[in-house]
């Protein structure tokens, strides 16, 4: 049994995953992974014998909750109730021990939302003196890594005459930079760093952010939520 959740590459995109029981209205209970992808959760297994992959888009969701019912419950577990738009209901329970019904909710639930839960991570870099030259060229070929397959919804680099630092957001949250962080793509880039830093990694407190929204402006002082914090 997988574990209850993982960050899966299978050479094109990096997901979260679960292990996953689910039911569509009245097909056969299904049986195999939920995905957390960028636009979308997919349910991939078998449901009646056949090989069954169901795409349901966050912006078709129009009701998420936990189903206490008993005609609520999939295979005897306690399911999330997926309300749909343009869809029947489905029901999905997890056999992952601890049990991440509440996570795999809050996640659903972030990415639902769009860039207002976006995670924001910022990572400076300290650099050895006389470096700009070196760490531009770097920076200039591109990250050692797909910044769409990695589930980043955005990557900035900033740099100043004694620092370097990375922006990383995704919707996905800690999963994606975890994932990220241990692709050895991106071990075998940070190599080329190595005679470069001056010193460790550190994160970034955010301390404010401003956001407009529609035609208006949210001016409220709201630290965006951090990796890693």
């Amino acid at each position: 049994m997988p574990p209850p959740a993982t960050a899966a590459d299978d050479g094109r995109n990096m997901r979260v995953s679960y292990a996953v029981v689910w039911r569509e209205d009245e097909l056969p209970q299904g049986t195999g992974k939920l995905e957390l992808l960028q636009r979308a959760l997919r349910l991939d297994g078998v449901s009646g014998g056949a090989k069954t992959v169901v795409d349901v888009p966050y912006e078709d969701l129009r009701g998420l909750r936990v189903g206490h019912a008993q005609d609520d419950r999939v295979a005897g577990n306690t399911a999330l109730v997926f309300e749909r738009r343009s869809g029947p209901t489905i029901r999905v329970a997890s056999f992952g021990h601890p049990n991440p019904i509440s996570e795999i909710a809050e996640r659903v639930a972030s990415l639902q939302l769009g860039g207002a839960a976006v995670r924001r991570t910022a990572v400076v870099l300290p650099i050895e003196p006389g470096c700009h030259d070196a760490v531009r060229e770097l920076v200039a070929h591109g990250p050692p890594f797909d910044p769409d397959a990695a589930g980043l919804d955005r990557h900035q680099v900033f740099l100043t005459t004694d620092e370097v630092v990375f922006v990383f957001e995704s919707r996905v949250g800690d999963a994606a930079l975890e994932a990220l962080l241990a692709d050895p793509a991106t071990l075998e880039g940070a190599a080329a760093w190595q005679e470069i830093l001056a010193g460790p990694p550190r994160i970034a407190e955010g301390v404010y952010s401003w956001t407009r929204i529609g035609n208006g402006s949210n001016p409220a002082l709201t630290p965006p939520e951090l990796l890693g914090t």
